[in-house]
């Protein structure tokens, strides 16, 4: 079972009602930093039923709200404790809520549709009814599959509706493997021989790092430099993910594998830092984290499924032959016996390879036979330059 989320744009009838779910998402923010901070200090066991005992009655007599909310909030509070348990982080302060928004559940929601959603109003024992402003896709989603609990939250002066929908995994059609290598100027490069370029991408981080970097040094003086640099941040964070959504699309419509192998990168920034200045430098623009998590949820919806590798040797190993004999030469891969291949797709195949349980077809690598995607990844990436971003003055 998958799950996928769009954020769908709400609209109130009534004036007071939006006012009422602002002033709650207020006050709910409040109750979960008084909350955690309580949490933090007398550190209970990470049960329900500890949690609402130690936080409902002293809420209730600090703040005006309904038990609904507290009980949301309780819930989302003792979430937030468990992830840190469980990922053994080591925290000094509470964690504290910086957003606005709350997980609803039948207590504070009913009738819940793709044209409207009725939520607990400003009236006692009434609710109100919510538009919600869809678009094709949505709807399409709507008629298909279930969706869970909501998540409403508050951003640029307009409320959204945050809508998982569980869909369920397609069925496996084979156990044929690909192999996928993940690079620098070639955003991926997969064993059959396809592969996406990544100049354009690139062109635009460095233009974006170069202007982070002239905020940065600007910002400790002026306001101004650092809500640019926010805003750049997370323009970059935009950028990254509407082009590698895209490309993970491209790569699964062009395979008909139900097996696809990339490597494990968790720690080549770290690795290659000391030993490679300026290559880390360029290897940092890449996001193989991203590139690798939304591969992970995307791959269920098509039938496949995505398994990794360890990454030792495999560009330097001759995809023919297994054995470690040949040189890499930037994008080409020399053998022994004087054949000339594609190092990138070479790589790929070895990387195929190294997940043995399961058959696996290929083309022999021959350099300039690789075939580009680009034409097919269609991504728009916005024009990114000093006259759409105005440098700060300190």
């Amino acid at each position: 079972m998958s799950e996928i989320t769009y954020n769908i744009k709400l609209k109130f009838n009534d004036q007071k009602d939006y006012d009422f779910w602002l002033d709650m998402l207020y006050k709910q923010r409040n109750i979960y930093n008084f909350a955690s901070i309580l949490v933090f200090d007398k550190k209970p066991n990470t049960m329900i039923k500890e949690y609402h005992d130690l936080l409902y009655d002293k809420i209730k007599e600090k703040f005006q709200v309904s038990s609904q909310t507290i009980i949301r909030t309780e819930k989302d509070i003792l979430s937030t404790y468990r992830s840190i348990k469980s990922n053994k982080h080591k925290i000094t302060v509470a964690p504290q809520k910086k957003s606005l928004s709350l997980r609803l559940d039948q207590r504070m929601y009913s009738n819940f549709n793709k044209k409207s959603i009725r939520l607990i109003s400003s009236q006692s024992h009434k609710r109100c009814t919510v538009n919600l402003r869809l678009y094709p896709k949505v709807e399409e989603l709507y008629d298909n599959y279930k969706t869970c609990d909501p998540l409403i939250f508050y951003r640029n002066n307009n409320f959204y509706l945050s809508v998982t929908f569980r869909i369920p995994d397609k069925v496996k059609q084979n156990d044929d493997i690909l192999g996928l290598d993940l690079g620098c100027r070639r955003l991926v490069t997969t064993s059959d021989g396809n592969c996406i370029l990544s100049k354009d991408f690139n062109r635009q981080k460095r233009k974006i790092r170069y202007l982070k970097r002239v905020l940065n040094s600007k910002k400790k003086n002026s306001h101004s430099a650092r809500t640019k640099l926010k805003k750049l941040s997370k323009k970059e964070h935009n950028i990254s993910k509407q082009y590698i959504e895209k490309s993970v699309n491209t790569i699964l419509k062009n395979t008909d594998k139900s097996v696809i192998v990339i490597e494990d990168l968790t720690a080549i920034k770290k690795n290659t830092k000391k030993k490679y200045g300026s290559h880390n430098n360029r290897i940092s623009q890449v996001p193989f984290y991203l590139f690798r998590q939304i591969l992970s949820y995307k791959a269920p919806l098509y039938g496949k499924e995505v398994k990794t590798v360890n990454p030792y040797m495999t560009s330097q190993t001759d995809s023919q032959t297994g054995k470690w004999k040949g040189e890499r030469k930037g994008c080409r891969f020399y053998t022994i016996d004087n054949k000339v291949y594609d190092a990138d797709w070479n790589a790929a195949i070895n990387i195929a390879k190294k997940s043995v349980k399961h058959p696996i077809s290929y083309k022999v690598p021959y350099d300039g036979a690789l075939n580009i995607l680009n034409r097919q990844v269609d991504v728009n990436l916005p024009k990114v330059s000093k006259d759409n971003i105005k440098l700060a003055r300190p």
